[in-house]
């Protein structure tokens, strides 16, 4: 009787013990969603919290690493293996590769089918992710209107940022503008210019 007794107060304890870990890891789930600002709303329902964590740590060190070079002279063609100058795709090129490893194609274009081929992309620029490559059309003005009856699904893409989040992306575009820059992407020409969004991870 002395035993049973004990058996069942082992099993007592250990079933509390499993409880509590596990209700411990439940209630740490959401914590480590919303540690990233901004970032677990702009990425959905998320079903599986470790996957998405370990993109977001890849995310964050390209984009730590992009914002070092924040003032980077631009340079139409820059040389893909140099940092002293960089336009819009070697840029992006450049801080894949020296963060993860990650070659990505030469030009903006090959960047955009890249992306494509990776995986899903967005047409609304209110579903962009952090870390998000996003592509633009060419310049046809800085109104609305301006860009009215164009098949954006026929457009070449000319231009090519990381996003951040809230609406702001880190890439480099002229001389005048100083380089590598963040800029706002929404209520301007460059809303206007959006094609589509996707990672390239």
């Amino acid at each position: 009787m002395k035993l049973l007794g004990l058996s069942i107060l082992a099993f007592g304890i250990a079933a509390a013990g499993s409880f509590g870990a596990s209700a411990g890891h439940a209630a740490a789930a959401p914590a480590a969603k919303f540690a990233d600002v901004g970032q677990a709303n702009e990425q959905g329902n998320i079903a599986n919290a470790a996957t998405p964590a370990a993109d977001s740590s890849k995310i964050e060190q390209v984009i730590a690493e992009g914002m070092k070079y924040k003032g980077t002279p631009y340079e139409f063609g820059a040389d893909r293996e140099s940092d002293a100058a960089f336009d819009c795709s070697s840029f992006l090129r450049w801080i894949f590769r020296e963060t993860l490893g990650v070659t990505l194609p030469g030009d903006s274009r090959a960047q955009g089918d890249y992306v494509k081929n990776n995986g899903s992309v967005v047409t609304d620029i209110g579903q962009l992710k952090r870390g998000d490559l996003v592509f633009f059309m060419e310049y046809k003005g800085g109104d609305e209107a301006d860009y009215a009856g164009i098949d954006k699904s026929s457009e070449r893409i000319t231009h090519v940022g990381i996003y951040l989040g809230d609406g702001n992306l880190l890439h480099t575009y002229s001389v005048e503008s100083g380089g590598v820059t963040v800029t706002s992407i929404v209520g301007n020409s460059w809303e206007h210019r959006f094609l589509f969004g996707g990672s390239a991870l």
